[in-house]
C-alpha cells in the first residue's frame, strides 16, 4: 500500500477518499479505490494485484503480470505479445513463420519407400504415438530437426491432437547408437503425453526368420506368456492388441502362409513385409521404449536357437528361461532395467 499524506489519501481517478482497508495499488504505487480498480486496472489471475497492463497466456486462460509470468516460466512469443512457454513462438506465429501442420505431419496413408539402417536381416520399425498439447508445428520442426531423415510424422486415428512419429526399419544395434533418444525428454518438457488410447507399435522384418518353425516358436512364446508380456508392454490386453485363444491357435495357420488374421491381435500379420507387434503402450521415456525394441530384437532371436531338447530340460518357453538367456547379452540391458523396474524379472 501506498504510504501518502493523510490530503493524499484519495483515490486519483474519482478523488473519493480511500478507505484504509479497502486501498488497492498499482505498479505505480497510485491509490485508487475498490470501484474504480476494475474500469481502469487489469487483475492478475495468479497474484490478485492490479496492473496497466497484463501479459495474456497463448490459450487465454489466463492474465499474467511480469513477475508471476517469469514465475511460472512463460516468455513473451518473439513476433508478438502472447506468453508461451518451453517454445520461442506462439502457435499461430510459427505457423505463419513455419507453414501449417499439414505441412509437417503427413496423412495416415502416407508410406515412403523404406530406408534400412544397420545391419540385418533383422530391422526393427517403430510407430510411436504421441498427444500434443496442441497443433504446434514447432513441435514438428524440432522432430524434423532431431530425427533428419530417419522418421517421419503422420496422422493416426487414435490420436485427437498429436502425431505418430514413424521410423525407418533400424537394426537394434543402430537404434541405440543413433536414434535421438533426447528427443522424447524435450517433447515431454514442450507439454507431449501418452495416454491409454495411444500405443507404441513394432515391426519386425519378416527375412529375419529363418522359416516356419522360427515364426512359430516365436509367435508361440509370445502368445504363452501373455501375462508377462503385458507387464512389460504396460498395457492389458485391449481392443487394439488382443491375445485372444483364436489367435494362439491359429498360430499353425499363419506360418502357413495365413495372413487373414485380424489386424488388432497382439501380433498383427497382415503386412507382407513384417510382423507387428501391438501390444505396448506409448512412451516418451527413453528406457521404456529402448526395452520395447529390445523384446523385439531378444524375442526373435531367442526363438532362433531355442531347440527342442531346452524346451523339454530347461522349460525354454518360460518367461524365466528367456530373461536367463537375455541377462548374458548386454545388447538387451534396457530390457532387463525395464523388467526389473516393473518386478517381472522375479
Amino acid at each position: 500500500m501506498a504510504t501518502t499524506t493523510q490530503d493524499e489519501d484519495v483515490c486519483i481517478h474519482c478523488a473519493t477518499e480511500v478507505i484504509p482497508g479497502c486501498t488497492r495499488t498499482n505498479v505505480d504505487d497510485e491509490l485508487v479505490c475498490d470501484d474504480c480498480a476494475p474500469l481502469h486496472y487489469l487483475q492478475c489471475d495468479n497474484c490478485a494485484h492490479i496492473f496497466r497492463t497484463l501479459l495474456t497466456v497463448e490459450d487465454g486462460s489466463e492474465s499474467l503480470c511480469d513477475d508471476c509470468a517469469a514465475e511460472d516460466g512463460y516468455h513473451e512469443c518473439l513476433d508478438c505479445t502472447y506468453l508461451v512457454r518451453g517454445r520461442f513462438r506462439c502457435t499461430d506465429c510459427a505457423n505463419r513463420l513455419l507453414g501449417s501442420w499439414e505441412d509437417h505431419v503427413y496423412s495416415s496413408d502416407y508410406k515412403p519407400y523404406p530406408r534400412f539402417h544397420g545391419s540385418g536381416p533383422l530391422f526393427l520399425g517403430m510407430e510411436l504415438e504421441i498427444n500434443t498439447p496442441d497443433r504446434d508445428t514447432q513441435l514438428c520442426q524440432l522432430c524434423e530437426d532431431r530425427l533428419g531423415g530417419l522418421a517421419y510424422l503422420k496422422e493416426d486415428g487414435s490420436i485427437t491432437v498429436g502425431f505418430e512419429l514413424v521410423t525407418h526399419p533400424m537394426s537394434l544395434a543402430w537404434a541405440q547408437d543413433n536414434f535421438p533418444w533426447t528427443l522424447l525428454d524435450e517433447l515431454a518438457a514442450r507439454g507431449c503425453h501418452t495416454t491409454d488410447d495411444v500405443g507404441l507399435h513394432i515391426h519386425v522384418s519378416r527375412e529375419a526368420f529363418d522359416g516356419r518353425s522360427h515364426v512359430f516358436r516365436w509367435m508361440k512364446f509370445i502368445y504363452r506368456n501373455a501375462a508377462e508380456v503385458q507387464q512389460l508392454a504396460r498395457r492389458c490386453d485391449s481392443s487394439w492388441a488382443q491375445f485372444s485363444p483364436d489367435e494362439r491357435a491359429g498360430i499353425k495357420d499363419i506360418c502357413k502362409g495365413d495372413h487373414n488374421r485380424p489386424r488388432y491381435s497382439a501380433i498383427n500379420v497382415q503386412n507382407d513385409d513384417t510382423f507387428e507387434l501391438r501390444m505396448f503402450a506409448s512412451s516418451i521415456k527413453p528406457q521404456e521404449v529402448q526395452a520395447a525394441l529390445a523384446f523385439a530384437d531378444a524375442s526373435v532371436r531367442y526363438a532362433h536357437q531355442l531347440t527342442l531338447r531346452a524346451i523339454v530340460r530347461n522349460d525354454g518357453w518360460s518367461w524365466d528361461a528367456f530373461l536367463a538367456w537375455a541377462a548374458e547379452r548386454p545388447e538387451y540391458d534396457a530390457l532387463l532395467r525395464e523388467c526389473e523396474v516393473l518386478a517381472c524379472a522375479c
